[in-house]
């Protein structure tokens, strides 16, 4: 409630000094919904907005932002989407929240209880109108490769994600059709909103599911085979009294192995009961392979395994009992 009350305060004064302001553009040309923050700077360092969702094809409007100053943009999928979020990024950190958000010049993420993301700066003529693209570009053809992408992830055979809805495609969207129970009449837009609510429902908690219930910040690492060469990465940082999904796939019991460690001041505390051992790094890292860690660069720790996942979903939580010196 506190840094509730701190926000408003600021914005009312941003309001009544700030030039004035117009609104920017951001288009989403990819194949996927996409969730989409904006920040700018000012004297106070940078303030963000955020989220706006934005479908494939369309374009939303961010007000209240002054003119002439420098602007940041950072998109990431929906958790309609399996496989972990994909993200339109770039190299300067900006604090922002879970929720819908409006920020005024925070600079200590972890002391407000925020987050951090990496956002790339627009250039000047992107600040009105800038786009999100993919290396297919898909331009015009976004809103039906959107549809063809959703129908690809709840399953639906749709081979090619081109954006040109051929005979297999107008197919599969009669599947989806029937399944329901109901007709679109080649609104494709009505047909992606339905499609994109029903991906949510299905994949939003597919996968691992960590929430950290100890005293203090925590850090996450994943183990798991990918093309039958086992490999780990880290790390996701949770807040305690939040949870994360960290892995956005449907799970199959005993594949997935889990670190993590405290991570709140000079020394961490390690998760208690590993079994198996993989390779970790103090920053963030990804590790193909589980022998030979410290020949390599890497530290060797134990993991444990994941809790059996019910239809593709496992839960962790993690309380201070799980590390060795929170114990009480």
């Amino acid at each position: 409630m506190m840094r509730a009350v701190m926000v408003l305060a600021a914005l009312v004064l941003a309001g009544m000094f700030a030039p004035q302001a117009r609104a920017g553009e951001v288009c989403n040309e990819t194949s996927y919904y996409v969730d989409a923050a904006k920040a700018w700077g000012g004297e106070n360092g940078l303030s963000a907005q955020g989220w706006q969702r934005i479908a494939p094809g369309s374009c939303v409007r961010f007000s209240g932002i002054p003119a002439g100053v420098p602007q940041f943009l950072y998109a990431r999928t929906s958790e309609a989407y399996l496989g972990g979020a994909r993200e339109w990024l770039g190299r300067t950190p900006v604090c922002v929240d879970r929720e819908n958000f409006q920020i005024e010049g925070a600079q200590d993420c972890e002391a407000m209880g925020l987050e951090q993301r990496e956002f790339r700066q627009l250039a000047p003529s992107e600040r009105a109108r800038a786009v999100l693209v993919e290396p297919d570009d898909f331009g015009s053809r976004a809103l039906e490769a959107g549809v063809q992408r959703l129908l690809q992830t709840l399953g639906y055979e749709v081979r090619v994600v081109d954006g040109f809805a051929g005979r297999r495609s107008r197919a599969q969207i009669a599947a989806f059709e029937r399944d329901i129970g109901a007709s679109f009449g080649g609104n494709y837009e009505r047909l992606a909103e339905r499609l994109h609510e029903t991906a949510l429902e299905r994949n939003g908690e597919v996968g691992l599911n960590v929430c950290n219930q100890t005293s203090g910040p925590t850090g996450i690492a994943i183990a798991r085979q990918r093309n039958e060469r086992w490999q780990s990465r880290g790390w996701w940082r949770i807040e305690p009294g939040s949870c994360m999904r960290v892995v956005a796939d449907r799970l199959q019991p005993g594949e997935l192995f889990v670190y993590a460690q405290t991570a709140d001041g000079e020394r961490s505390e390690p998760l208690r009961r590993g079994v198996e051992a993989f390779c970790v790094a103090p920053g963030r890292f990804t590790a193909e392979g589980r022998s030979n860690c410290a020949e390599r660069g890497y530290t060797q720790v134990l993991f444990r395994a994941s809790p059996v996942p019910v239809d593709g979903v496992a839960r962790l939580t993690l309380e201070n009992a799980d590390f060795e010196d929170l114990v009480q």
